[in-house]
Formats: structure tokens, sequence, C-alpha cells
């Protein structure tokens, strides 16, 4: 598809490369990443062995240009948990029927990042949640900022346009959450907030994915962290055609 080769492995010598790519993209372009991974110039993490991980690979340059890190409720259970429970009380989203997959340390190459290896990439986890009967996607998307006024009007617009029922809701682990964090942060210009929020956590939200309570605090990364889900028994028509999950 478009010159690109896609591929959900656990092989170690693909999963380094996806590692690589993800020290250059956190660490060296963003400098968000672990200080661990500067030893070896990887990204690597107690969850790496546990995933699954998606890797899209330049047909003719042979690098891999893009990664997502999977991994099923199933696998999750019998051993480390989800990389999520770093973060959020994740009971009320383990307690959900049918199987869960969560999505992580999400990336791209520079150059490549466009609509068209977003569509490779969500439509192989298209496949991938038809082929285990997913039910729930989630997983934490970040915007690069620790500031408490800056996170208090984002969270106050996601709070106001996507946010979950609360049968779905999550709150960071103490010692993560913001302090004096507002929800009600009025700034006059909702659609430019909006436009100024990472192309990914964007495209979840126009999926259909929904924000699932405040956000957590990741001084680590410097981030501010939330979570979000998506039920893809709800996604609209035109999505499901879309990323290829139309039901038989």
């Amino acid at each position: 598809m478009s010159g690109f080769e896609i591929k959900i492995t656990t092989d170690r010598a693909e999963v380094e490369e996806a590692q690589k790519l993800r020290f250059e993209v956190f660490n060296l372009e963003m400098q968000k990443g672990l200080k661990s991974s500067h030893q070896r110039g990887l990204d690597v993490d107690e969850f790496d062995l546990l995933c699954e991980h998606l890797i899209v690979r330049d047909a003719k340059r042979r690098q891999v240009v893009g990664t997502y890190r999977l991994l099923r409720g199933s696998v999750a259970r019998g051993h480390l948990g989800f990389y999520s429970e770093k973060e959020f009380d994740l009971q009320k989203i383990k307690n959900l029927p049918g199987e869960l997959l969560e999505l992580g340390r999400s990336c791209a190459r520079k150059d490549y990042r466009d609509k068209t290896l977003m569509l490779v990439m969500w439509s192989a986890i298209a496949d991938y949640v038809k082929k285990h009967k997913v039910r729930y996607v989630f997983g934490c998307a970040s915007l690069y900022t620790t500031d408490v006024r800056e996170a208090s009007k984002f969270y106050s617009l996601l709070k106001e346009r996507y946010f979950a029922p609360e049968e779905f809701r999550v709150y960071p682990l103490p010692g993560k959450s913001f302090p004096d964090l507002a929800e009600n942060f009025a700034t006059g210009d909702d659609e430019g907030l909006f436009s100024r929020l990472p192309s990914l956590i964007k495209g979840y939200l126009r999926v259909g994915a929904l924000v699932c309570g405040p956000p957590a605090l990741d001084l680590e990364f410097g981030t501010t962290d939330f979570f979000l889900l998506l039920d893809v028994e709800k996604l609209s028509g035109e999505y499901l055609r879309h990323f290829g999950f139309a039901r038989e």
C-alpha cells in the first residue's frame, strides 16, 4: 500500500528498529523521552517484550518510518497490566465487556507525517481489531507541556465536547494529578485551541474517541496525558468504511 510494507511483529530485531525510531522522535527531536534511552539510542521499557509492534517500512528505503505498540487485555492481565496503569486507575475500563486493546508509543519519522501513513497504520490496526474481536481501544495521548494553565485550557475544552459517561471514568493515580487544574477555563477561542491539539489527538476524537477523565502529569516525559477510549461498535458508518471496520 502506497510504497509501504506493514507488519505486526514480536521479532527482536524488528522491534529494535521500532525502538530506534521512537528514540529518534521522542528523545532527539522532541527532547521528551526517557533519559535512560540515550545509553543505547533506543526507547525501551518493560512493556516492549509483552506487546506486539506495528511497524511500517518504506519499501524502497527499507527503513521503519512508523510504529505503534499494541497490548491486548488478555495478555496484560497475566503480566504487568496496561502501560496506562502507571498513570491512571483503570478499574472501570478493565471491567468493560469484551477484548481490550491498548495502543501506545505511536510515532512517525518526521518526513512521513501525513495522512497516508496514518491511514496505513490505522488500516492495519483495524485488521488486528477484527482478528482479535476487540471491543474497546484505548491509550494515553500527550500534550507536550506540563504547564497547568495550558493543561486547564485543553481539559476544559475536551471535557465540554468529548467527555465520556461516568461508566468509563478514570482518574490519575496519587502523585500524577495536576495541582490546581481548572475544569472551566474559558479562552474565547475554542476553535483556535482545538487546532493546537496534536494531530494524533484530533484524529482520535474525529473517529469517535472520548476523554475519560482529567489528565495525568508525566514529569518523566514532560507531558500532559489524556486517557482516550474508543468503542469500536460506536464508530460512525463513515469511519467504519474508511478504516475497514465494516462488520459482517
